[in-house]
């Protein structure tokens, strides 16, 4: 099982530099639009993280707590967040980065059993919305991250599943996160 979860993080590497290498030899971070540049910026950091699981009414069904830390991995272009949730056992990555000639963010993460997302979002929102992604069941899943509430040293975000693409969505958890470093 580590062998596959091992294979599965390096192709997640491998897929991360192919999207990537080419998007950061044509540009630099002094080319991205202030906005860009700034919600990079932001993330750098020790974040506290409380997880709201809401159901179906709005109402909270559980939650849980962890941390997130995020730092440039490459310049300024690349941020690498870690993620750790105690009570779950678990922790994760992602890398986000900005691609100036498609005017889109784009997040890729992945945890220790190797299950992997690929998200992209525009700078005109603070929305950013995943590729399809086959689930056990054989349905088809969409996970959309809206962000709110975004000040200096904290921020708000909401997750959204879907199984029809888009059409509905309903609510996954509410995440709140507070500066710490």
């Amino acid at each position: 099982m580590r062998h596959i979860c091992r294979i599965t993080i390096f192709a997640s590497f491998l897929l991360l530099g192919l999207v990537i290498s080419p998007c950061l030899a044509r540009q630099t971070a002094a080319e991205y639009p202030a906005e860009a540049k700034n919600r990079l910026e932001h993330i750098i950091g020790k974040w506290q993280s409380r997880w709201e699981y809401l159901d179906s009414t709005g109402a909270v069904v559980g939650s849980i707590t962890g941390s997130e830390e995020a730092k440039y991995l490459i310049g300024e272009q690349v941020v690498e967040m870690t993620t750790v949730v105690p009570a779950r056992n678990s922790t994760s990555k992602a890398w986000m980065f900005y691609n100036q000639n498609e005017q889109k963010f784009y997040l890729t993460s992945v945890d220790a059993k190797g299950d992997f997302w690929l998200l992209t979002g525009g700078l005109d929102q603070y929305v950013i919305v995943s590729q399809p992604k086959r689930q056990p069941d054989g349905r088809d899943m969409v996970i959309r991250f809206t962000h709110s509430n975004i000040q200096r040293d904290s921020a708000e975000a909401l997750m959204e599943y879907s199984f029809d693409d888009g059409k509905s969505w309903r609510t996954g958890f509410r995440q709140y996160l507070t500066r710490v470093e």
